[in-house]
């Protein structure tokens, strides 16, 4: 990954969590940034230190640091990632597709909170199945039909594509056969899985083996 002059920073907790999407959007495009991250224990260091000093008046986490721009809310941070590739299409191609953008994050949006009040249930491992079943293969039906034989979700690659793969990875860690329901899902998480930027970036010492903390999370995604 070649160095940038300005390298940007991409700041969140030590872990997967919401900013995985913008790492990997960065790192498959070949984007060099500085991984910030802020440990729970350690918490002060954001809410005593950072927050209070971010040059913006919406201090959050995740955020991304350009130079004095400081961006702050999920939606904002990836798309603002994507312009840092010079590629303008990962924006949309039309006023619609933008939109339509919008509309699939927050609806993958909806499935991740699913997702997290799963990891958080005390029971994880006796409900995991039947919510999956239940609240996350409705979610996935739907992406599957607006999919269809398509690539990527508007036929071409967006910011967009790596929010949804992000997600379908956490799918694919709970239960491992479940995506193989929607053949089309599988292949398309596959594209992003075995693209040989973020398959090196898995593969080194820079990836966090967790999705969310576990003072937080009963089922973390831990990778080994």
């Amino acid at each position: 990954m070649a160095e940038s002059k300005d390298k940007i920073t991409v700041a969140y907790w030590a872990s997967q969590g919401l900013a995985q999407a913008t790492r990997f959007l960065l790192i498959y495009h070949k984007i060099d940034f500085e991984d910030k991250q802020y440990k729970l224990d350690q918490a002060s260091d954001w809410f005593g230190r950072d927050k209070p000093t971010l040059n913006t008046d919406f201090p959050n986490l995740p955020y991304i640091q350009d130079g004095d721009v400081v961006i702050t809310e999920n939606l904002a941070v990836l798309q603002y990632a994507a312009t840092k590739t010079g590629n303008k299409d990962l924006l949309g191609k039309s006023t619609f597709d933008t939109v339509k953008i919008c509309q699939l994050y927050s609806f993958i949006g909806d499935m991740r909170t699913a997702l997290v009040d799963l990891a958080k249930n005390k029971e994880y491992e006796k409900v995991r199945d039947e919510v999956l079943n239940s609240k996350i293969a409705p979610f996935l039906t739907k992406l599957s039909k607006n999919l269809g034989e398509n690539e990527y979700l508007l036929g071409y690659l967006t910011w967009v594509d790596f929010w949804i793969f992000t997600q379908l990875d956490v799918v694919r860690r709970m239960n491992p056969e479940f995506l193989a329901k929607w053949p089309n899902l599988e292949k398309y998480h596959a594209r992003f899985y075995n693209n040989e930027e973020i398959k090196a970036y898995r593969s080194s010492d820079k990836y966090l083996k967790f999705w969310g903390p576990p003072q937080i999370l009963v089922w973390t995604g831990q990778e080994n």
